[in-house]
């Protein structure tokens, strides 16, 4: 797929165009053998595209490379993209659908002065990150109600559904602060490639980063702190547990001096030879518990 770079992003066939100035592609890695793209270009970004792992930037004198690893959004995998700038020129090698995509959004933008590849590479970083704070607020609702449920005892399976959040945060806040340094690294070593609306982009994207980082971040911890309440809530019912299995011990602590001061079969105890030693042994012992459980109870204990 193939765009005339201008102020207003134009889709073009590819046959009609002679080279490649000021033009926007993305194609896949087995499209750029026949893609006439300059020489140095294309090498080896098919291997890049699979081994691809982080947000990076390379820098060359020629020409500017990224990469982009996008962690899971939604529905969306992981996606990998590569992206290359040189002179008034963009391409984007993407397997999937995520560089396309970010270019219709481009499309639909307000208008603006923005009318160099620089500009473009700028609308494109906005795009990529367009949706994420309702994504982060999806994030957030999925987190309150896990507190929720905790607040209502309700914890069956609370720590695999923690932990995938928790790793999904990881994972976008690692993303955003990867691209806010490959964002940063580009505004430092290709200051003189960037207009003045172009820099002016680059300053909102770099806040933009910044607050998805910031909300990623106030999540993270809000995470932490539903799994204290959960932690608490595991806490109070082994004490319940821990106070019932004591008043338990406590109630027929009693009865076991009883059957030990019985056991010792001395000669001369009285009561073995009593008629009624057995249901008068029986009656102190019922009576015993019931003494307990009548006092726990006024105490509320239980």
């Amino acid at each position: 797929m193939y765009y005339r770079i201008a102020e207003k992003l134009a889709e073009e066939p590819r046959r009609a165009q002679n080279g490649w100035q000021g033009l926007a592609a993305v194609l896949r890695p087995e499209e750029l053998a026949t893609a006439g793209l300059p020489r140095g270009v294309a090498e080896q970004a098919a291997e890049k595209l699979a081994e691809c792992r982080s947000c990076r930037l390379t820098v060359e004198p020629d020409c500017i490379q990224g990469e982009l690893h996008i962690p899971a959004k939604g529905k969306h995998k992981p996606r990998n993209l590569l992206f290359a700038w040189w002179e008034d020129s963009l391409l984007f090698v993407d397997r999937g659908e995520t560089a396309a995509e970010c270019l219709e959004t481009v499309r639909r933008m307000r208008p603006h002065h923005a009318d160099g590849a620089d500009d473009l590479l700028m609308d494109f970083f906005l795009a990529l990150v367009a949706e994420d704070l309702g994504e982060i607020q999806s994030l957030e609702d999925r987190i309150s109600e896990l507190e929720q449920a905790v607040l209502e005892s309700h914890t069956e399976g609370f720590i695999a559904r923690m932990s995938r959040l928790r790793r999904e945060l990881n994972q976008r806040n690692r993303f955003y602060a990867q691209l806010d340094d490959l964002v940063t690294t580009l505004q430092e070593n290709a200051a003189d490639l960037l207009d003045e609306c172009s820099q002016s982009r680059l300053l909102y994207v770099l806040r933009r980063l910044d607050r998805l980082q910031n909300e990623t971040q106030l999540l993270r911890e809000y995470a932490s702190q539903v799994s204290s309440e959960y932690q608490a809530q595991v806490d109070i019912a082994q004490n319940r547990i821990m106070k019932l299995l004591t008043i338990v011990t406590t109630i027929f602590m009693p009865l076991s001096l009883i059957v030990g001061w019985y056991g010792m079969n001395f000669a001369y105890m009285p009561e073995l030879g009593w008629r009624y030693g057995y249901p008068v042994v029986i009656a102190v012992s019922v009576l015993v518990v019931g003494g307990c459980v009548v006092y726990f109870r006024r105490k509320r204990y239980w």
